[in-house]
């Protein structure tokens, strides 16, 4: 038997990182209630800064008394970006990096019945960890979707299986598929594989293989088929074909079933004569895309992803360049499905401006020789997680080693540019049949590094005809919000259909969160999945689709609300997109930007911000007469939604969601944000680390809480609950910084002994300063002194502490 079980529903988080939290015995109960994916940002909406620190993520699964002797695992499709996993309190695994699936046995942790699963997340920038730096927000999290797998000791491994096109003639199409086959058993293996193969317009193809697998061993087993009267996949007709393979034994008991999508279809890039596919030339167009989406951040839906390769699709376009990491591997089976090529690109990545240590604008590749090995290990890693994921999609056509590594530091120019070929020539061995690209490469000779360069912003026209396949990977960067100019974004030379040139691809499909002001506001779709007029440009000169009539100044008279859809799935992969208009009396959109209000009036449906949520012009949610956001619910029943705006009659819709658990009411404790928002580095100011950030305390007054300390925007701070020797309290900084100043502010009171203390992130809490508190306030000079918490304690009778401020870099 086998079985793959999403657990996506009832997940505990809490910001921080609170000592014994994956022991099975750690009360949760007021830690926040999430479904995944989710993201720390949430609710996000493109602000610059972002939440940087560490978060745990609890929840509990069933296993039956037979299930437990036989493979367990549990599949990640992708946490930012330093995840560690415990079961039953058993620390299992650890995996680094943000971008990639991976799978962690759990076998010999689990027992029958209830266990417990924790995951210690950290998205704590790591000079030894692909990205160093980047232009969009790394908010972390469990921001993709969560299975649970069960199989048996002897199966086929996890996405073990690859299926290659061979070859098109006019017999069909030979295929060949690799089969990585696991005995974890202490007896040989002799049984039987069997493959079928279906599809449109042909008969299906069967073939039986006897395999014989050692002990302990891990085999790859090859199988050649035929497809006859084979349809290929295109763009225009993205035919897909289904492998099924059985794994048996020689008594003909099943012992694992597994189905793989794919496609059949042959392409070339050429530097004489562009892009081909299925032997005739073909003219690229795209755009860029990163996996962001309003309220949600990076936590995004099945559904959301649709959407977006949909909208890429409806513009006319026919091309995404998955900007600048690999995507879930639910993006790829939606460029396959609805007939979209697609780029995958590894995280190796730089970004322009003053390199600092520290954050995400720091050099490419790693200045400090200490820290390449690692690193180099990261970006191998990360390219060879993301292929052998996603080897299969028709849509693939190049696998990237990164993006604008040129921006690294003079010195580690050709160590950088070293990386880079090896990436090349790793990506050649996993899989021959696609090119390994070099994007944003036009400074520097990385052009020249791999089989196709992609020439971001003005290399389209400092490049003109160069020796080997090309491709404009970046055009346009134009900053522009709803409802925008109604135009092309050709820049820089894109405009020219050089015959040499495989295609130009739009800088960028969506807005989306950036660490650098404006950077994100570039798509020719908005952060909230509404288009610009430039999309209906695009639209009409690739498609001939006319533009609707743009909203005028008229007056409003009511509100409209529809959904893309009005059943969801309670699983986490599904959502509903609401869109509200303000029109006039004949239901023509008017040019109104007044605030609506969308709330769930029944229901245990949710937006980004919890029941209720306001679009409006300084979110960017409402502009130019409408507005949307992404809705979605982890609890089955009908959830009747509501928009209000003043001085306008509601408009209600009802969405039906479906799956386990109906809603009845329960209680659920919604996150009101990140504690704290970390923004780009300031140079000339030290930063203020302990604003927002988790506070942990002995015990506090109900009614003065701990992390009142670090609002600095109140005037009363933590009480202890009891009066008792030894209280304290600890503000988390979220990372290892360089603290250059302390400030404790003490209440009016009676004069106690207190004692300050840091930590490095360990146990060991190490004494700073110590004294009374005859002064209201204490100050701290430090020189640089590296620390992850800060703490006070009171060795005697506590007292009232209002302000603890951390500035460092």
């Amino acid at each position: 038997m086998n079985r793959k079980e999403l657990i996506n529903r009832n997940w505990k988080f809490t910001y921080g990182d609170p000592e014994g939290a994956t022991l099975e015995a750690f009360d949760d109960s007021d830690w926040y209630d999430v479904g995944l994916p989710h993201s720390f940002g949430i609710p996000y909406f493109m602000e610059t800064g972002f939440y940087v620190g560490r978060g745990v993520y609890r929840r509990t699964f069933e296993l039956a008394e037979e299930e437990t002797g036989k493979y367990v695992a549990l599949e990640f499709h992708g946490v930012f970006q330093d995840a560690e996993i415990t079961v039953n309190g058993v620390p299992v695994d650890r995996h680094l990096g943000g971008y990639t699936a991976f799978v962690v046995d759990v076998s010999e942790a689990v027992r029958p019945g209830t266990n417990q699963l924790a995951v210690r997340v950290s998205n704590e920038w790591n000079p030894r960890l692909a990205p160093r730096a980047g232009e969009h927000v790394f908010n972390g999290g469990i921001y993709r979707d969560v299975s649970l797998i069960i199989a048996e000791r002897t199966r086929i491994a996890w996405y073990g299986t690859g299926v290659v096109t061979l070859g098109v003639g006019t017999d069909g199409a030979a295929v060949e598929v690799t089969t990585e086959l696991v005995n974890e058993t202490d007896a040989p293996f002799v049984g039987l594989l069997a493959a079928e193969v279906t599809g449109p317009g042909t008969r299906p193809v069967e073939a039986v293989a006897s395999v014989n697998l050692p002990p302990r061993s891990t085999t790859v087993h090859r199988q050649r088929l035929v497809v006859e009267d084979v349809r290929l996949w295109h763009p225009d007709s993205p035919h897909l074909y289904t492998l099924e393979q059985t794994l048996r034994t020689s008594e003909g008991a099943e012992c694992h079933r597994t189905g793989t999508e794919f496609g059949i279809r042959t392409f070339e890039f050429t530097a004489t004569d562009g892009f081909h596919l299925n032997g005739e030339r073909f003219a690229i167009h795209g755009a860029n895309v990163h996996q962001d989406h309003a309220g949600w951040s990076d936590a995004v839906t099945h559904s959301g992803m649709r959407r977006d390769v949909a909208l890429i699709k409806e513009a006319g376009m026919n091309f995404i360049r998955g900007s600048h990491y690999p995507h879930h591997d639910q993006f790829a089976t939606e460029c396959d499905r609805l007939g979209v090529l697609f780029w995958s690109e590894a995280p190796f990545w730089g970004i322009g401006g003053a390199n600092t240590e520290g954050f995400w604008n720091a050099s490419a590749y790693p200045p400090d020789e200490a820290d390449q090995a690692e690193f180099e290990d990261s970006c191998l890693r990360a390219m060879a997680e993301m292929i052998r994921v996603n080897r299969n999609h028709p849509s693939i056509v190049a696998w990237s080693t990164g993006n604008e590594v040129f921006f690294s530091d003079e010195h580690v120019i050709p160590a950088a540019k070293k990386l880079t070929r090896r990436l090349v020539d790793l990506a050649h061995e996993l899989d021959p049949t696609r090119p390994a690209a070099v994007g944003g490469a036009q400074r520097r000779g990385f052009d020249e590094l791999g089989d196709l360069a992609g020439y971001n912003g003005d290399g389209g026209e400092l490049y003109l005809n160069p020796p080997w396949p090309n491709i404009v990977s970046e055009y346009g960067s134009v900053v522009e919000d709803r409802p925008g100019s109604y135009t092309h974004r050709f820049r820089h030379g894109s405009e020219n259909a050089y015959a040499w040139r495989s295609g130009v691809v739009l800088w960028c499909g969506f807005h989306h969160g950036s660490i650098v002001p404006d950077m994100g506001r570039m798509g020719f779709v908005d952060y909230y999945r509404l288009p610009l007029r430039s999309w209906y440009w695009y639209r009409h000169q690739l498609r001939g689709i006319a533009p609707p009539a743009w909203p005028e100044l008229a007056t409003a008279t009511a509100l409209k609300m529809t959904a893309d859809r009005t059943v969801v799935l309670t699983d986490g992969t599904d959502d509903v997109q609401l869109v509200v208009e303000i029109v006039d009396d004949t239901g023509r959109v008017v040019a109104d930007e007044r605030p609506v209000r969308l709330e769930v009036v029944q229901g245990g449906g949710i937006f980004p911000t919890g029941t209720s949520i306001e679009l409006n012009p300084d979110n960017k949610g409402l502009l130019d007469g409408r507005g949307a956001i992404e809705f979605r619910s982890y609890h089955a029943g009908p959830n009747r939604l509501r928009a209000t705006a003043e001085g306008l009659a509601p408009s209600e819709i009802t969405v039906e969601a479906v799956g386990p658990e109906p809603w009845t009411g329960q209680h659920r404790n919604f996150a009101p944000g990140p504690p704290s928002r970390v923004h780009l580095p300031d140079p000339l100011r030290p930063p203020q680390l302990s604003e927002m950030r988790p506070v942990f305390s002995s015990g506090a007054r109900p009614d003065r809480p701990a992390r009142l300390v670090t609002d600095h925007s109140v005037d009363h701070g933590w009480i202890s609950a009891t009066d008792d020797p030894g209280a304290w309290l600890s503000v988390e900084l979220e990372g290892l910084w360089s603290i250059t100043t302390i400030h404790v502010e003490f209440g009016v009171g009676p004069q106690v002994p207190y004692v300050i203390e840091l930590s490095d992130g360990g146990r060991d809490l190490v004494p700073l300063a110590a004294g009374t508190t005859g002064s209201t306030t204490v100050r701290l000079d430090l020189d640089n002194t590296q620390a992850r918490a800060v703490r006070v304690t009171f060795p005697q009778a506590p007292t009232e502490v209002i302000n603890i401020r951390v500035h460092g870099h």
